[in-house]
């Protein structure tokens, strides 16, 4: 009897939390579709002013290089020198592991 007692209450607790509509929400497909037209919709001739390419001109500080890495994260380690630099000053303080398999 406490068996079927304890069965009963588990199904009415569980029946009482199980949601009763999905949560509505964007598919994995429609984010990516969204961030290749935001990367696609970006002139990048045309950078606003602190928003430069080219290499430092100092060596950055850590701090300065994970917000470079965010600045350029539509850009490519190898292909823009400012990200290349970040890269690196990451990867010699530790804050970045490099995977051993990829080319970057």
């Amino acid at each position: 009897m406490t068996a079927v007692l304890t069965v009963a209450a588990v199904m009415f607790a569980v029946a009482l939390t199980w949601p009763s509509r999905i949560p509505e929400g964007k598919s994995v497909a429609e984010i990516q579709q969204r961030i290749g037209q935001e990367r696609s919709d970006m002139d990048s001739k045309v950078w606003p002013i602190g928003y430069p390419h080219e290499p430092p001109d100092r060596p950055m500080s850590v701090r300065d290089a994970q917000m470079t890495m965010q600045r350029h994260r539509a850009c490519r380690v190898g292909e823009c020198p400012r990200k290349t630099a970040a890269w690196r000053v990451l990867v010699e303080s530790g804050r970045i592991t490099p995977d051993s398999g990829r080319t970057y």
